[in-house]
């Protein structure tokens, strides 16, 4: 069979559907997520690109995820598009932050240099001025360090205010089945703007400034959990396979899931190579109205004097309620160390909330579903 490929945006290249996420070839700080190995990474890498996938994506602050890309794809560099980022806020330190992916990554030029977690409008300022670090880059571009621009973040909104500026070409952002706020703006707007469209965590709910890894108890899609079971399926290889589907079948070129073995890449390119469109079960399956009053995680109504994190509390509601998730909610929503008890009804919130949503009397409804 073939893993198809797909126009990506106005850069013109074509990338295959599913694409290699390197963030776990470094190892974080858990216990079911031990460190890869040079040569176990390779091999990893290696087999991707031996079943057809072409984008590779990393970061800077991957630990050595980069070199163990650049190691396994060094011979064939030019057979991939590499698709690498920068966490640094300023200009003079993501210049440095491209040497040093080229370095790591064995390679004379970048594919696409992407502004890392880019996440409100502030940032999004100081990314975007005189001494942030898009200058650096479109400086490393116009000396062929760099083939073209991207951004990344988790604000579907702050994202469409991004590529609205005209100097993004690429977009990474989080999508899965119950992360759907970026088809409601984004993903219309990247087509009109020919802006190609790559989609990070399809297994995760990613909300707010949660971090998703880290988080407790898990935001994880593919688990135990009997309710992610009715919504995704029994096993876990048909959870992963309906989790990638429900992505792929969205107006995007690219889904990168994080893979860290060669089980999970074969799984991955699997569900690439045979997709040809969702079916009339999946979309029953996959239909949920989320109506106007739903969260769509801007964050604009942040900070709350009180400390909550309002986002996150209204998307385990919408969880509850939209999804029909309540039990795995309720627990997403006792991981929160500040609850919707701590709201004072202020009403501060609702004025910066862009969608007009009726904050307060959301949060009351919290108190009722999560019997707060």
């Amino acid at each position: 069979m073939y893993l198809q490929k797909r126009r990506f945006g106005r850069t013109d290249l074509w990338v295959s559907v599913v694409g290699f996420g390197g963030m776990w070839l470094h190892h974080f700080p858990l216990p079911t997520s031990p460190a890869l190995t040079m040569k176990e990474a390779r091999m990893v890498v290696r087999r991707a690109f031996e079943l057809g996938i072409n984008y590779f994506d990393t970061a800077s602050s991957y630990g050595d995820s980069e070199e163990k890309i650049g190691a396994a794809l060094e011979d064939v560099r030019d057979e991939c598009i590499i698709a690498t980022k920068t966490s640094s806020r300023t200009g003079k330190e993501s210049l440095t932050d491209v040497e040093a992916s080229l370095r790591r990554l064995k390679t004379n030029r970048l594919d696409i240099i992407q502004l890392h977690s880019i996440d409100t409008i502030e940032m999004l300022k100081k990314a975007t001025g005189p001494d942030g670090p898009l200058k650096t880059c479109k400086k490393a571009r116009s000396k062929g360090m760099v083939d073209y621009i991207g951004i990344t973040g988790h604000r579907p909104r702050v994202l469409a205010e991004a590529i609205k500026t005209g100097e993004f070409d690429a977009v990474l952002v989080p999508i899965n089945i119950v992360t759907r706020q970026a088809l409601e703006e984004l993903i219309p707007l990247a087509k009109e703007l020919d802006v190609g469209v790559a989609v990070m965590k399809p297994f995760a709910a990613k909300t707010s400034e949660v971090v998703t890894w880290g988080y407790t108890p898990s935001l994880s899609l593919i688990s135990e959990e009997p309710e992610l079971k009715a919504l995704l399926g029994e096993d876990k290889k048909t959870m992963i396979r309906n989790a990638l589907r429900f992505v792929l079948a969205q107006d995007v070129s690219v889904v990168v899931p994080g893979l860290k073995s060669v089980g999970e890449v074969e799984a991955a390119v699997r569900v690439g190579e045979e997709f040809e469109g969702v079916t009339e079960e999946e979309k029953k399956r996959f239909d949920v109205q989320l109506g106007a009053d739903y969260c769509r995680d801007c964050g604009f109504c942040l900070p709350c004097s009180e400390g909550l994190d309002i986002p996150a509390i209204l998307r385990f509601y919408d969880l509850s309620t939209k999804y029909g998730l309540r039990k795995w909610a309720k627990k997403l929503y006792q991981g929160l160390s500040v609850r919707v008890n701590g709201c004072t009804e202020c009403g501060e919130c609702e004025p910066k909330c862009p969608y007009r949503l009726p904050i307060v009397k959301l949060l009351q409804g919290v108190k009722v579903d999560f019997a707060e």
